[in-house]
């Protein structure tokens, strides 16, 4: 079985009639699944995407004036010279730091921060902020301006095997979105068996919650307002799938 939690969160955004834009980033855009959708409504979406994959995204949405593209990669100190890394396994898993044997340097890259970024596009308010940076989520979080604004939704993701070399685990991710007032649901996948090919979803469960598997891998829903159970059960059934 399969989800898509990039959609289930979508799904979950609230319709607002605010004449203020509404403003999306996704960290670690891949080839844009995450953001097509909120693009389609009309949101202003500001993208990062690895080296490669970035080219496929100018290509897929040149002509779509909301999308926004940015080629440095997303931590918390912005600089230059940071090693980067791609595996032939999968356009995927690229990261800053190698965490698989496959993992080659390919070259170096910019960094920034999302405080630097939203200060630089002069963006007030993020409504979601969607992270997928292969290890390093909390860093990209450590990196927001939680001083001057919060996002209504948060999709990161968890991965012990990764994170763990890195200094953090699954419960401290969820401990510092917790402190930041966010009500979380916890996406959990079965272990990841080989990369580049489909992975198998296990379960949805509200935080807090123990992993049925150490090597459990997965993604945090976080909310600024509670999610009935009654809803998040009805968008499953929509967004979850057997093929």
């Amino acid at each position: 079985m399969t989800i898509d939690e990039a959609r289930v969160v979508a799904d979950l955004i609230d319709d607002t009639t605010d004449t203020r834009r509404q403003v999306m980033i996704d960290v670690g855009a891949h080839h844009g699944a995450s953001l097509a959708p909120i693009a389609l409504r009309g949101w202003e979406v500001h993208a990062e995407p690895d080296p490669d994959n970035r080219a496929y995204l100018d290509n897929r949405f040149r002509s779509t004036a909301n999308v926004r593209i940015d080629g440095r990669a997303v931590s918390n100190t912005t600089g230059s010279g940071a090693a980067f890394f791609q595996s032939p396994l999968s356009t995927g898993i690229s990261s800053l730091s190698p965490f698989h044997s496959t993992h080659r340097q390919i070259g170096t890259v910019q960094t920034t921060t999302l405080s630097d970024y939203c200060r630089e596009q002069e963006i007030a308010a993020v409504d979601y902020l969607k992270i997928d940076t292969e290890g390093h989520d909390l860093f990209v979080l450590q990196g927001f301006d939680w001083d001057t604004m919060s996002p209504d939704a948060i999709l990161c993701e968890f991965e012990d095997t990764k994170t763990v070399p890195l200094g953090y685990d699954f419960d401290d991710l969820a401990a510092f979105l917790i402190d930041r007032g966010f009500h979380l649901w916890v996406s959990e996948w079965h272990p990841v068996i080989k990369y580049g090919q489909r992975h198998d979803w296990r379960r949805m469960s509200k935080y807090p919650c123990k992993l049925s598997d150490p090597k459990a891998w997965g993604n945090i829903l976080a909310f600024a307002r509670p999610v009935d159970e009654s809803r998040m059960e009805e968008v499953l059934r929509v967004r979850s799938s057997s093929t």
